[in-house]
């Protein structure tokens, strides 16, 4: 009697071992370029979600259609004061989404090493 492994199965083990050996190379290609979209449409939501363009376009325009210089300069004030506060916003989702990027290409690297390290241990220890 003689045993053979069916053809399917053979075609299997090699494609999983394909896409795991490929996994590294989409990470930073692939992967990293739909990180990037998604960055990139998370900023562009925001700067929306704030209204800074807006609050921008109409840094000059007075508030309640008041045209005396009083209220043309809290209106200017006020509206400075929001752009401020907009744009503080801004540049801390901006520091969120680049610590997202220094993560996501550092979680391969520590990940593997983390693997090794504990592998290793559990043989040698």
């Amino acid at each position: 009697m003689t045993s053979t492994i069916p053809f399917g199965t053979v075609k299997l083990v090699l494609e999983t071992v394909g896409r795991g050996l490929f996994f590294p190379v989409w990470w930073y290609t692939r992967g990293l370029l739909d990180i990037l979209k998604f960055i990139r449409g998370s900023i562009k939501n925001q700067y929306i979600n704030l209204g800074l363009g807006v609050w921008l376009a109409n840094l000059f325009v007075p508030m309640y259609g008041s045209t005396d210089w009083a209220s043309r300069l809290i209106s200017f004030f006020i509206r400075l004061f929001m752009v401020v506060v907009r744009g503080l916003a801004m540049f801390f989702w901006l520091i969120i989404m680049l610590l997202f990027l220094v993560g996501y290409l550092l979680l391969l690297p520590v990940s593997v090493f983390g693997f090794l390290f504990h592998f290793v241990g559990f043989f040698f220890a």
